[in-house]
């Protein structure tokens, strides 16, 4: 080929390598110019303050995480310590359940049985009457059940209440103190009678103060209470072993005679007149207190001889009374 040809194509391909490098060039300015215009449009001020506010919201979330973070481990301490605690008193005190044994004494008829408790309280219990203790009293409360009837001398702890438990509904309170307690099932009402010190007679949610001297009577039919004041003597003779009514109607003399003799004594009444007593008893016979019964009313007694029932036991002696 000439030299001559040879050059013109030489030259021709080094002009098309500039021109596509001039083209590349010129994409190049027109994209940095695009930009540059984009960028001109943008509200730089506006955009800073929308950053702004971002960086704010996340500063402050940072500090309430970080607040609750420090928290959760100031709490977490005593909450770990209060828990151990609990832990440690729960097992403590169910432990002390576990070797508590219940206790369950019973007066026979005609008897007067006395008791010493775990706390050193004294418990007198009336005849056919029964008290239900612990072998210790391990908790805030020293609890006691009672069927019957029963005179306590409680030993004073104010830190620890003593209560005698008579129904689901009521209950006697007592820190130190003095008092007789009568929930006998046949009776219309319980009675608690205050001695000495101060009692809280707890009924349906109530609570009803008594001062010595006064007697707090529970209707069981009409849940209802009144407070009277009586001679203590009248209500508390009975675990000395004697019998002292002041007023007393001929209803409430039989029943006490019944409980104290252990026999079944049958009232037939003839007439709608009302008889009251005064009188004091101690070491009589029946008999004789029916034979004194008889010189202030006009009354008639018999005596049945007592029979032996299929199992060799035998029926309560039961006596007749007829009142004219």
């Amino acid at each position: 080929m000439p030299a001559l040809c040879v050059l013109f194509i030489t030259k021709g391909l080094q002009m098309e390598n500039n021109m596509d490098k001039i083209k590349e060039q010129l994409r190049i300015a027109k994209a940095i110019d695009d930009d540059i215009r984009e960028y001109a449009s943008y509200d730089v001020e506006k955009a800073y303050r929308k950053v702004d506010r971002k960086k704010r919201r996340f500063d402050r979330k940072r500090v309430v995480t970080t607040f609750l973070y420090r928290a959760a481990a100031v709490l977490i301490i005593p909450l770990l310590t209060s828990t151990g605690v609990l832990s440690y008193l729960y097992v403590k005190h169910h432990a002390a359940n576990e070797n508590i044994t219940y206790y369950t004494a019973t007066s026979a008829p005609g008897t007067v049985t006395q008791l010493c408790l775990p706390d050193s309280s004294k418990v007198w219990l009336n005849a056919g009457s029964t008290l239900r203790y612990p072998s210790s009293f391990t908790s805030e409360e020293r609890q006691v059940y009672l069927s019957g009837e029963g005179y306590f001398e409680v030993r004073s702890d104010r830190s620890h209440p003593f209560y005698v438990s008579v129904s689901e509904a009521m209950r006697v309170k007592a820190y130190g103190t003095k008092f007789n307690v009568s929930s006998y099932n046949d009776d219309p009402a319980i009675e608690t009678v205050l001695e000495s010190g101060f009692v809280d007679v707890q009924f349906n949610r109530q609570s009803i103060r008594l001062s010595p001297s006064e007697l707090a009577s529970f209707d069981k039919d009409n849940k209802k209470i009144a407070i009277t004041k009586v001679r203590i003597d009248e209500k508390t003779s009975w675990k000395d072993g004697k019998l002292i009514f002041r007023n007393a109607t001929l209803e409430e003399v039989i029943k006490s005679l019944s409980r104290r003799y252990n026999v079944d004594i049958v009232l037939h009444k003839e007439t709608k007149k009302t008889y009251k007593f005064r009188a004091s008893f101690s070491n009589e016979t029946i008999t004789q207190v029916l034979n004194y019964i008889k010189l202030a009313a006009p009354i008639e007694w018999s005596i049945t001889e007592t029979r032996q029932r299929t199992d060799s036991t035998y029926e309560l002696q039961r006596i007749d009374i007829r009142l004219k």
